[in-house]
């Protein structure tokens, strides 16, 4: 990326988009943003003889990242500018490349989302959990975009089967609920050590009680029919030992 991109992707597209942002109520800010930190690419290539994670936000990708880097692993394919988010490639089939991912339940990880997006001062979460819902792709149907590669794409049927179809043949799916127990049978599979604390990522519930809470999670169902859909499918598959 030139210097003249990285300026416009940095600095001058965050300012202008902080202003659609405010008035259309978009992610535009982030968009500029991902560009420049190679988030969200579904163009790339890896060998075959790596391990890519597929980290969706708020899944807990984020400690395994530093479990992968603090054993110095050569194993697991590291994206440009060492980015942290990114779908599966099109160009590398999940029935030929060894993808590891974890899968949460769908509306805990899109109210652990938005909560994340208030602290870091998104624009369009501030405006309320129905309006993010809204007007923000990347907060409906994340896992059938990231596991299919269609990112910023609505997801209809034919998405939802591409996901759970590449998701099946993934090499590894860490299930959150066993996060520590499922973490320490992939890292036995690889012949690596962990040496540090278990950390699962979420950002808590804000203090206004469970009346909030169950408000958020009866909106989050009606703008994630598909990823709910995919979350138990495949939990339903891999609990009775169908995968």
């Amino acid at each position: 990326m030139s210097k003249i991109n990285r300026k416009i992707y940095k600095k001058i597209s965050p300012f202008f988009g902080k202003i659609l942002d405010t008035l259309f109520l978009t992610n535009f800010t982030r968009r500029g943003l991902d560009y420049y930190h190679n988030y969200n690419q579904n163009d790339y290539i890896f060998n075959k003889d790596l391990f890519c994670l597929i980290h969706v936000p708020r899944t807990g990708g984020g400690t395994l990242w530093t479990y992968f880097g603090n054993n110095n692993n050569k194993k697991i394919y590291r994206f440009k500018k060492d980015a942290l988010h990114n779908p599966v490639s099109f160009l590398c089939d999940p029935k030929e490349y060894k993808y590891i991912t974890v899968i949460r339940d769908p509306i805990d990880r899109i109210i652990s989302h938005y909560n994340m997006l208030l602290i870091m001062k998104s624009k369009v979460a501030s405006f309320g959990f129905s309006n993010w819902l809204r007007n923000d792709e990347l907060s409906r149907n994340l896992y059938c975009q990231y596991f299919s590669g269609h990112v910023y794409e609505p997801v209809n049927e034919q998405i939802y089967e591409i996901a759970l179809a590449n998701l099946k043949n993934f090499y590894y799916v860490i299930n959150f609920n066993n996060y520590e127990s499922e973490i320490k049978q992939l890292f036995k599979k690889l012949n690596l050590d962990i040496e540090h604390n278990f950390l699962k990522a979420g950002v808590p519930h804000p203090k206004k009680g469970m009346k909030d809470i169950e408000e958020k999670k009866i909106i989050a169902k009606k703008y994630n029919y598909w990823d709910l859909k995919l979350y138990n499918e495949f939990l339903d598959l891999k609990n009775n030992n169908n995968l």
